[in-house]
């Protein structure tokens, strides 16, 4: 039997010396789904409603976008993000470290709830500067608790703690990005996410050890949401959701030892939101249409130019989310 470690938490200490870990995750898990569900069911009244989403054209005309979200609750992330939070620091394993990535987690619930919720939307300058300074946080603390190693096909690499750094903030960045550009249809974001996320707990659940339970309430949090959130939704996660997630997906994979698996089991992220973010940057710096013909992100694409509609983009994106979870996990075996 492997000896745990003594490092508790309130609740854990009572029940570590009597329950295996992995009942005491799924309690927590289930708490967290009951609760969010209720608190899903009827939304607390000072959040705020969504507004609608505009783009700007080819042409520099605003487009409306996701007309359908127009009224709806937003920011309900701050609530199931909050129960998250609180039951991971009571459940499991606690360490300083774990303690201080739920800190800037709440920091970027905080930050993406308040952009919800303000009645002039916040700049991307203002955004952008924001998500960096949280995401070199992130990597100051890792960098602390952990080395700079990493694992590629079964090879243990050391990478100089500088270039590290330099990747992580990147890392991190562009993941609360690509995540929060997918989050515009009902139920896409969070399907994926939940895939994701059970996808690092059941490949790398040896190499993340606490941390698997991390991911597993998180999944269960955005099972509940997606009751509520599935086409036709009644609440939407808004930036407070999305973009914590995002946070988390790339520390998850960080925590894991194999930072470079993010590009295979966040590849629907990367295409569908990051591919929008590139068309951007390379429009601004070059003042030259760039990918013009096709809209991101790429569910717009498929929603309005293709006619598709919003449950057949979310399963064909959560088809391709599987297979490459499946990819993943067959690497890291054969490896």
């Amino acid at each position: 039997m492997v000896k745990r470690k003594q490092r508790y938490t309130m609740l854990y200490s009572l029940l570590s010396n009597k329950i295996p870990d992995n009942i005491i995750i799924l309690i927590a898990s289930a708490i967290c789904f009951g609760l969010t569900y209720i608190c899903m069911a009827k939304p607390f009244s000072f959040l705020p409603r969504d507004g609608g989403k505009f783009v700007i054209d080819a042409n520099g005309k605003k487009v409306a976008v996701n007309e359908s979200s127009n009224g709806k609750v937003t920011g309900v992330g701050l609530i199931f993000i909050c129960l998250y939070l609180v039951l991971s620091l009571l459940f499991v394993p606690f360490s300083i470290e774990l303690l201080l990535y739920i800190i800037l987690a709440g920091f970027m619930m905080l930050t993406g709830y308040l952009d919800d919720a303000s009645k002039s939307p916040w700049g991307e300058l203002v955004k952008g500067v924001l998500d960096l300074l949280l995401a070199v946080l992130a990597v100051v603390v890792f960098l602390v608790f952990n080395s700079s190693d990493i694992s590629i096909l079964g090879y243990d690499k050391h990478i100089p703690i500088v270039i590290y750094a330099v990747l992580a903030v990147m890392l991190i960045w562009g993941s609360i990005n690509v995540t929060n550009c997918s989050d515009g249809v009902d139920g896409l974001c969070g399907t994926v996410s939940v895939i994701e996320l059970i996808a690092l707990a059941f490949i790398y659940g040896n190499d993340l050890k606490e941390y698997t339970g991390v991911a597993i309430i998180l999944a269960f949090a955005l099972v509940a949401y997606l009751a509520f959130n599935w086409n036709p939704s009644t609440v939407l996660m808004g930036d407070a959701g999305s973009r914590t997630i995002g946070f988390m997906l790339a520390l998850l994979c960080m925590k894991s030892g194999h930072p470079f698996s993010f590009i295979l089991l966040s590849f629907v992220f990367l295409f569908d939101g990051g591919l929008g973010l590139l068309k951007l940057a390379v429009m601004r710096v070059t003042k030259k249409p760039f990918l013009s013909k096709i809209r991101f992100p790429f569910h717009d694409e498929l929603r309005k130019n293709r006619g598709w509609k919003i449950p057949k983009i979310v399963v064909f994106f959560s088809i391709c989310e599987i297979i490459f979870a499946v990819i993943t996990g067959l690497i890291v075996k054969i490896a």
